[in-house]
Formats: structure tokens, C-alpha cells, sequence
């Protein structure tokens, strides 16, 4: 099986729309991708082809990072959306790995995402709490594994710390 990860193009917007609906049982996700691509917020946008057919997607989006008043700003993965009969053969890990080596290329020292954490530590991806990131989808005291970064810069656990903030259309999920 020889997947092709690119970037979308106009014409997989339908496509896009149709496997995140599909992938989450639901609109709620298809829809916070065309919010962040109508607001301009998308970093990245990578699908995946199977025999010509688009069968998976993820996107990523620009979070901040703040600690008092210093703000940064990183990647964040999510949604991503494999087509449920392809699920499990790989699709989804080839566009995490994608996405990873992009946003390294593109200079981005972190990578967040709210996810399983039976599945994302696989890449790389820990908790990001005990590192010192905070989120709103994180209650005090409650579970926190779901909340992860990808630590693709070495140097930048021990410099950057702070309260994570994704796009304001994932509150709309």
C-alpha cells in the first residue's frame, strides 16, 4: 500500500469535510477545520491519497503560549481524521510522521495535541503538563495525559513554559 501525504488543495475541501465527519461520527470537527481555514489559521493542511482517493487528513493550527506577559507561539495539531474502512493500516501514523517532519522544516520547536494517549506517545508525544504547560482542557487536579507536546527542539522545555491556548474555534467542538 503506497500512501501519498500533501498538502490540500481547494479541490479537497469536500473530501476533507466528508473524513473528519466520518472519522468523528459527527460535523463538529469537519466544521472546526473550515473555521480555521476560513479564519487563516491553518499552518498546515496534509491529506492523504490512497489509489487517487483522499482517505485521510490533519490539520495544524497556531496556539499560544504565554507566561505572564511573554506569549509564543507554536503548531497544534488536530483534528485528524482517517476514513473509518482505513483506519488501521497505517494512514494516520504516516500523516503524524508527515506532519512532524513539516513542522520541524518549517522551524517549530513544539507540537501540542489533545489526544489518546494510547496512541500519539508512539511519535514522541508526552504529557505536557508535568513540562510545564497549563490548558483550559486540562481541570485542576483532573486527568491531564490527553494534553501532549512534541518536543521537536531540545533546547526549548527548559526555556518555554506557560498556559496553552488553542485557536478559539476548538471551543466550538
Amino acid at each position: 500500500m503506497s500512501i501519498n501525504i500533501r498538502r490540500e488543495t481547494p479541490a479537497d475541501i469536500e473530501a476533507i469535510f466528508r473524513i473528519e465527519a466520518a472519522a468523528f461520527e459527527g460535523e463538529a470537527h469537519a466544521e472546526l477545520v473550515n473555521l480555521l481555514r476560513a479564519d487563516d489559521a491553518l499552518l498546515l493542511s496534509h491529506v492523504a491519497v490512497l489509489n487517487d482517493e483522499i482517505v485521510g487528513h490533519a490539520a495544524y493550527s497556531r496556539l499560544t503560549v504565554t507566561d505572564g506577559d511573554h506569549v509564543q507561539f507554536f503548531p497544534a495539531l488536530g483534528p485528524i481524521g482517517v476514513e473509518p474502512r482505513f483506519q488501521g493500516v497505517g494512514i494516520g501514523s504516516a500523516l503524524v510522521r508527515a506532519g512532524l517532519g513539516a513542522m520541524r522544516d518549517m522551524g517549530h520547536g513544539l507540537l501540542f495535541l489533545v489526544g489518546s494517549p494510547g496512541y500519539y506517545p508512539r511519535f514522541g508525544f508526552q504529557p505536557a503538563l508535568p513540562l510545564g504547560f497549563s490548558s483550559d482542557y486540562v481541570k485542576p487536579g483532573g486527568p491531564h495525559e490527553h494534553f501532549m507536546v512534541a518536543v521537536l527542539d531540545e533546547r526549548l522545555p527548559d526555556r518555554v513554559r506557560g498556559h496553552v491556548r488553542f485557536h478559539p474555534a476548538f471551543d466550538q467542538v
